[in-house]
């Protein structure tokens, strides 16, 4: 337990950021099935810039618990709904379009062409930025982790609160890197076939989260009906 008056230890709090950043990126969500589908059809660079691009937004969220932006936490909690039913509306419409996707043909100027790939390179990162970030309940769960691990006050010092945070962003990077290498690594067993069945199944998987976000926010007795399933 942290005595109040004395410094954290920097490679604890390293570890323990790292652990943190891991374990909160490893639930399966619209992140992880774009990650798995880019890395899969695109290519490496394409999963890994996917990846980096949602540690990013668990970096944010990590900040916001780590320097106790009480204001902002505040914010999501009062405008839950807003963000949850904007983040919604953008997983509809990213997984319609991944469904709709068109594979790469060999030769295809626009795909050879530098300027597109800048920009296509920058799609992937802010995409997976957005799901992330719009989603109310991760700053939800790095508040209640950091609480649970005694953290809340390392926010009083500067350093203490950046190495946190740092250490975050590379335990999600790591998960990221392992969930990308992996898809990769499977890549050769798709067929062209494969890879449009695959683009169809992980829209629909988006899809499929952005509906629930979009149900969700409607005047329905949840907990009711959340006690009544025992979840």
């Amino acid at each position: 337990m942290h005595v109040p008056g004395f410094d954290y230890n920097p490679i604890m709090l390293a570890i323990e950021g790292a652990v943190i950043g891991f374990v909160i990126a490893v639930p399966v969500g619209p992140a992880a099935a774009l990650c798995i589908r880019r890395s899969i059809t695109i290519g490496a660079v394409a999963g890994y810039l996917t990846g980096l691009g949602a540690a990013l937004g668990d970096a944010v969220f990590g900040a916001i618990a780590a320097f106790g932006l009480t204001f902002v936490e505040e914010f999501v909690e009062r405008h839950e709904a807003w963000l949850r039913g904007i983040g919604g509306v953008v997983l509809v419409g990213m997984g319609w379009a991944t469904i709709r996707h068109r594979l790469r043909t060999v030769g295809d100027p626009v795909a050879d062409d530098a300027e597109h790939r800048v920009a296509t390179h920058f799609h992937f990162a802010t995409s997976s930025f957005i799901i992330t970030v719009f989603n109310p309940l991760t700053v939800m769960a790095f508040g209640a982790a950091f609480a649970g691990r005694d953290l809340a006050g390392v926010g009083s010092n500067l350093p203490d609160a950046a190495t946190l945070v740092a250490g975050v962003f590379a335990g999600a990077c790591a998960w990221w890197a392992i969930l990308c290498t992996a898809a990769v690594a499977l890549r050769q067993r798709f067929t062209t076939k494969g890879m449009l069945w695959l683009n169809r199944i992980t829209g629909a998987v988006i899809l499929a989260f952005g509906v629930v976000a979009l149900v969700s926010l409607l005047p329905l007795p949840w907990r009711h009906i959340a006690r009544a399933l025992d979840l």
